[in-house]
Order: structure tokens, then sequence, then C-alpha cells
């Protein structure tokens, strides 16, 4: 078997020349964690810069009304101003280190399974085989990760639009009387706007119950093959049930691909 090159791997630190395979689990158990510090950081962000500039905004259309301050509504759009670019900045260096980050693990996990194939031998096909079925759960898992990531996108938008519709409605109001509150009634209905048509195009909702549609059938793939139920009663020995565990497993992998390459085909042509 032809080993995975790890040359770009060595070559950023995340493995030295010498590594040693029982080393591995540590290392990626400790990638895992810096990971989901940065996902769970990068997560507070996207919070910071959707509702939470959106109830700043509010403020500085409302609160100028209230106290009936010029100054205050100054300072107001200055701190707008100023969050949205900081939590902006913030969000991107931190999406780009959660990206780093996942390449590391990925990495590692590449070069830790070619690693123990090697050792089971060409010959060994039930040992790949079985070997196959233990990574599953990792990959049950980055389906359920990828739902969840496409939940709290649509979630963000859908708090966009209806958070952003009341306040569109208030400001129109208000700019009834205050005629210099037209301006911001047009930009949040601007907002409200492009976050709807951004949500009918990226259609969220469906490529999240799509993968988790995966995930729920890889994992029952997993538990039917060595519980030998449903379409693995049928089998006497391990070679042939893990024969057709691999194949079903492909199929269901390549299903959600093709799955997936007509959700975004599908909100292109529209």
């Amino acid at each position: 078997m032809e080993r995975l090159s790890t040359t770009g791997i060595v070559g950023s630190g995340v493995l030295s020349d010498d590594t040693n395979p029982r080393d591995w689990e540590r290392r990626i158990a400790e990638r895992s964690e810096q990971l989901y510090r940065l996902k769970l950081l990068r997560k507070l962000l996207v919070v910071w810069l959707f509702p939470g500039n959106l109830l700043l905004a509010a403020a500085v259309v409302v609160g100028p009304v209230l106290w009936r301050s010029g100054l205050l509504a100054a300072v107001l759009a200055g701190a707008l101003v100023a969050s949205v670019a900081i939590s902006g900045r913030l969000l991107y260096r931190e999406h780009l280190a959660v990206r780093g980050a996942e390449s590391e693990l990925r990495a590692l996990e590449c070069a830790n399974r070619e690693e123990l194939l090697d050792e089971l031998g060409s010959g060994d096909l039930l040992g790949a085989q079985r070997y196959y079925r233990a990574q599953l759960p990792d990959i049950i898992e980055r389906h359920r990760s990828e739902a969840r990531r496409d939940r709290w996108k649509e979630n963000i938008l859908q708090v966009a639009i209806i958070g952003g519709s009341i306040i569109a409605a208030t400001v129109t109001a208000v700019a009834m009387s205050i005629v210099e509150f037209g301006w911001a009634a047009v930009g949040i209905s601007l907002l409200v706007a492009v976050s709807a048509a951004f949500s009918g195009y990226a259609k969220y909702r469906e490529r999240a119950l799509g993968w988790q549609q995966a995930a729920d059938a890889l994992e029952r793939e997993y538990q039917s093959v060595e519980l030998r139920a449903g379409r693995y009663r049928r089998f006497d020995n391990d070679d042939e049930a893990y024969a057709e565990f691999a194949d079903t497993v492909e199929a269901l992998r390549n299903e959600q691909v093709q799955r997936l390459r007509s959700t975004v085909s599908g909100a292109i042509g529209q």
C-alpha cells in the first residue's frame, strides 16, 4: 500500500520525522480539544457580530428617541461602527484559526490511519474492513457537526430576519414623526431583505437535514454489522458481513455527496 505523503505536515510542525505512533492518539485528542475551544469562541463572536450588533443598532435608533439626546445618538452610532468592525475582524481571524486546526487534525488522522493500515498488511482485508468500521464514529460525528453548523447558520439568519423585521417596523413608525430616522428604516429593511435572500439561496436547513439523515443512516449500519441485525443477519461469517458493510457505507456516503451537490446546484439555478 502506498504511504500517504506527510511532507507538508512535517514541515508545518504538526508531525515530526520521528513521530511515535503511540503518541498520535494523544496528539489527536489535544488537537481536537483545541479545535473545540476555537469553535466555541467563533460561536460567541458570531453571536456578538449578528444578534449583538443588531440589538446595538436598535439602541442607536430607540435611545435618542427616548432620551432626546443628539450626543447619545452619536455615541451609540460610533459604538455600533466600532463593534461591527472589531467583531468582524476577530471573527475572520478566528475562522482562519479554525480552518487551520481542522486541516492539522485531518492530517494527523490520515497519517495515523495509513500507519495502522500498513501494520495490518496488504493481505488482511478483513482487518482493514474492521478498522474501517472502527473509524466510522468519527465520520458520523463530522456529519453531525456539519448539521449543527448549518442549523446554527440558519438560526442566525432567522434571528436577523425576524428581529430585523420587528425593528424595521418600529423604526418606520418612528420615522413618520421624526424624518431623520427614515434612513435607518431603509437600512434595516435592506438588511432583512439580504438575510432572507441569502437564507433562501444557501438552503442551510435542507443541508443540515441531509447531513443529519446521513449520520443516522451510517450509525444504523455501524450498529447492525456487529449485532448481525437487518441486512447482516443472513451472513454466517465476518468476511461477507464486513464486505457488505463497507459497500453499504460507501453507497450512503456517495448518496450524501450527490444530495449535497443537488441542493447546491438547485440553489444556484433558482
